[in-house]
């Protein structure tokens, strides 16, 4: 996404000392000018595009969040392992997993962004690939190199995260950081009733 042109997204903002511990001290062995590292304040899973700003108002977001509200009720949060490292050209990111506890979440938000503002994204949930990247390369990058320090950094251990709502964003980009605004979040399930 270029630095002039901004997106709705569903994601899962992700917080939490053994995370930030995990992605900061790989940080540390991975640092790099070629290179961007996420700032551990935004570290996110990116679900799914809703839209572009200038495709999208912000009334029709909020129709989407209220369509997803309704989908979501039917799920349960539920719990996911991030870890370990993986490498490619374009990122460095914890792999996600389970998958499958992931699917249900994508399909409930990919049919309530179809209901509302047709399919734009053309993403399956079936090719969705969940990951937390903590770099993205600002230039072409052999993965060859960086094999040894990856496959070290594998062998530390996953953090355990609870996923029990899903935001809608407003994504940007500022020079090389993504950030974004949080302007729904849809819980799984229903919300419990105050005692």
């Amino acid at each position: 996404m270029s630095s002039s042109r901004r997106a709705y997204h569903w994601m899962l903002p992700f917080g939490g000392t053994d995370l930030v511990q995990l992605a900061k001290q790989c940080q540390a062995r991975l640092e790099d000018p070629r290179f961007d590292l996420v700032p551990l304040n935004v570290l996110h899973l990116t679900v799914r595009r809703v839209g572009f700003l200038d495709q999208v108002v912000t009334e029709v977001a909020a129709t989407a969040a209220d369509a997803a509200r309704k989908r979501c009720l039917r799920l349960s949060p539920f719990k996911v392992e991030i870890g370990p490292l993986a490498g490619s050209r374009g990122a460095r990111s914890f792999s996600v997993s389970p998958w499958s506890a992931l699917f249900p979440m994508h399909q409930a938000l990919a049919d309530a962004v179809r209901d509302v503002v047709g399919d734009q994204s053309h993403m399956d949930t079936r090719s969705f690939r969940p990951h937390l990247s903590i770099a993205y390369a600002n230039t072409d990058v052999a993965v060859r190199p960086l094999l040894p320090v990856i496959d070290e950094l594998r062998a530390l251990p996953a953090v355990s995260a609870t996923v029990s709502e899903v935001a809608l964003v407003k994504l940007r980009r500022e020079g090389t950081v993504y950030r974004f605004d949080t302007l729904f979040s849809v819980p799984l399930g229903p919300v419990p009733m105050p005692a």
